[in-house]
């Protein structure tokens, strides 16, 4: 028996070692393919297993030829009746035709000159083809289908996977098939007998099977395949949420003077909204009560969160104590530094800057300050979590867009203790709206602040729905804007080709060909943080007039200057994101516009979706709506990670399985292994 049980913890553990694995146990996979995963964020086994089908096709009907329907997907068997080549070289074109007892069609294919030696391509052979039917001069004809021997083919439902590091759907199939093979039928996850005994779950093992090879599964049995591995990624993060709000727990200095946050706000230009009063009462009375604050402030876009951080810096620095605000890019650390030196000037004080550009000197300078506590007021990223920056007496640390560090790094921050000064107060701050049922499951270690509403002086952002087809009026409006000096931003949803769908350098070349002299500059995650804050520098100083980039400008830029966004495939996002992602613009006196371009077979349902963002301009209530349209999300898909560092969950769709686990949490205690695997994105900084 004990024997068993040993044997049961270890193949438990085992699991997550071979998720872990490199890509290069794959058989075909070498270091150079490796490296190509690597940079698009697929570094191990269960990545590449997290790479989900995009939808399934059903392969197990065989259509007839003089059945076919135009612009329809259809399996056909036929043998080969000829083959020919046109073109000389690379552009040269095969073309088959293909016969079975009811007709004849073409396959037609570019670049592809190759297959006039394949011999398992020889007239006579039969072959199984998957393709778009369409009809050119009265004849069937397919373009570039996904062929195979006939022998070699297997009905059932079939996965279809978008393009990855350069491969083409079936290739990475493959792929992830070989990686699926690697794992041994004894290797569980430590919560598979939980949740099928309590929630008759399948394994995670199983869950993987089903999704990446369905055989004749159904709908629902594929939800619940996803829903097994949501589950398990939930679970592990609300558990490290329940372990660090036990941990927040303890006493703290309390810090009464409030003098110098008293002068700051006398000379704020305008005074407190009133719901900005109401969070500085919430915050002020947790730094005087002698316990530790933990709280997360939730704002609206522009809503004014930083002059209520510079009242409770000011706060610390008042009492004599040290306050420290992590930000997640340079970028966004440059922004508030400059901002906070503007307040905090009228009253003569410091507030200093350190990132990863800092140089050495000034470095050593700072830390030494920071350690003699001659240095009150810091700002910086991830570099402020260094081993080597140690404080005299940190009193605050403010994390800001929390959500996009780790559970451990925010609190990394606010570990940063000397001497018997008590525990550290931490105020996480973030603009993602989030319904209030799911922010207390979401951020379950910290009380919640919300703040609604928008300082005075900022005007709505005007904002439009449009059809795919009718972008071409747009060319009009972004000339005027950049007649006026104001600069625009184009968010398309794909970095680059192979992913599938519209990508940054397509719409780059672009609109450099409709406006030549707008310095237009793309954008994207995957550039090195070098690269990042030069193209947000440009853009900020106007040497570069229109930024293309995906969502990685959804927090973190505040360019003035930046009057238009116009946002393609609008439907594929949620309304708090949106919300986000219009909150670029409209940030000074001048009216900004908000373009929703919706793709070209968007469904009625997305399109009335999209229409809520026209009157709506509160990211809360557009929280709410989303949360009540999605619904319980899609099976499947090609989301990678979203909010809060989720690689799977969607915190909007996937609301009622948060709720469910929140209310039923099982005893279990996840391990380093686990949360490695499950937490990589909350633990990397941009």
């Amino acid at each position: 028996m004990l024997v068993e049980c040993v044997t049961s913890i270890v193949q438990d553990k085992a699991m997550y070692d071979y998720l872990a694995q490199p890509l290069t146990r794959i058989p075909g996979v070498g270091t150079a393919l490796e490296k190509r995963f690597i940079a698009r964020g697929i570094a191990c086994l269960g990545d590449l297993l997290l790479h989900l089908p995009k939808e399934y096709v059903d392969d197990r009907h065989i259509c007839s030829i003089t059945r076919l329907q135009e612009g329809a997907s259809a399996r056909i068997i036929g043998r080969i009746v000829s083959k020919q080549a046109r073109g000389f070289g690379r552009n040269r074109q095969v073309c088959i035709r293909l016969a079975d007892d009811t007709g004849q069609i073409s396959l037609n294919f570019f670049h592809s000159g190759y297959m006039m030696s394949d011999a398992r391509l020889s007239e006579g052979r039969e072959i199984s083809v998957r393709g778009v039917a369409e009809r050119w001069k009265g004849y069937w004809q397919m373009s570039h289908p996904e062929w195979c021997v006939t022998e070699s083919f297997q009905p059932g439902f079939q996965p279809v996977y978008a393009s990855l590091a350069g491969l083409g759907g079936r290739r990475v199939g493959s792929i992830v098939s070989q990686a699926l093979s690697l794992i041994p039928d004894t290797l569980k996850s430590p919560l598979d007998q939980r949740l099928a005994e309590q929630f008759h779950l399948p394994a995670m093992l199983q869950a993987f099977r089903q999704i990446h090879h369905p055989d004749s599964i159904g709908h629902e049995m594929l939800e619940r395949a996803i829903g097994r591995l949501k589950s398990e990624e939930i679970i592990i993060y609300l558990h490290l949420m329940r372990e660090k709000k036990l941990k927040a727990v303890s006493p703290a200095a309390a810090l009464t003077d409030g003098i110098k946050s008293q002068s700051m706000l006398e000379e704020f230009p305008f005074p407190l909204t009133e719901a900005q009063e109401l969070v500085w009462s919430d915050i002020s009375s947790d730094l005087e009560s002698g316990s530790r604050m933990h709280r997360l402030l939730q704002g609206d876009v522009g809503a004014g969160k930083t002059w209520i951080a510079a009242l409770a810096m000011a706060k610390v620095a008042g009492s004599g104590s040290q306050a420290a605000l992590l930000a997640p890019t340079e970028v966004l650390a440059n922004q508030h530094a400059e901002t906070l030196q503007a307040l905090f000037s009228p009253l003569e004080m410091e507030v200093a800057l350190l990132t990863g550009s800092t140089r050495s000197r000034a470095r050593r300078e700072m830390v030494g300050r920071l350690q003699d506590g001659s240095l009150q007021l810091i700002v910086g990223t991830h570099a402020l979590l260094s081993e080597d920056v140690q404080f005299k007496h940190l009193a605050l640390a403010l994390v800001d867009e929390q959500h996009r560090f780790g559970v451990k790094q925010r609190w990394a921050l606010a570990e940063k203790t000397s001497g018997n000064h008590g525990a550290v107060h931490l105020l996480g701050m973030t603009a993602t709206p989030i319904p209030r049922s799911l922010a207390l499951a979401l951020y379950g270690d910290m009380d919640l602040s919300i703040m609604r509403g928008m300082p005075p002086g900022r005007k709505p952002v005007e904002t439009r729905v449009i059809a795919a087809e009718k972008m071409k009026p747009l060319a009009e409006g972004m000339k005027r804007i950049l007649d006026a000096e104001g600069r625009i931003y184009w968010i398309v949803p794909r970095i680059d080709e192979d992913e599938d769908g519209i990508s940054v350098d397509q719409r780059v070349e672009l609109l450099k060909r409709y406006f030549p002299d707008a310095s237009v500059i793309g954008l994207h995650g995957r550039m090195k943080a070098r690269d990042k804050n030069s193209a947000l520098e440009a853009f900020s100083s106007g040497a570069c007039k229109i930024l293309v980039s995906t969502t990685v400008v959804e927090v973190g830029v505040n360019v003035p200057e930046a009057r238009l966004i116009v946002i393609e495939q609008a439907e594929n996002y949620g309304l708090a994101q949106l919300h986000q992602l219009r909150g670029r613009v409209g940030r000074s006196s001048d009216q900004g516009y908000c373009m929703l371009v919706a793709g070209s077979d968007v469904s009625d349902a997305s399109m009335a979706r999209l229409k809520k963002m026209v009157n709506c301009h509160d990211g809360l209530e557009l929280a709410e709506a989303d949360l009540a349209i999605r619904g319980g999300g899609d099976a499947v898909g090609t989301r990678q990670h979203g909010n809060a560092g989720f690689r799977l969950l969607d915190t909007a769709g996937d609301a009622a399985l948060i709720r469910q686990w929140y209310a039923n949490l099982p005893d279990f205690a996840p391990d380093e292994s686990m949360q490695r695997f499950w937490r990589p994105f909350a633990e990397a900084t941009d």
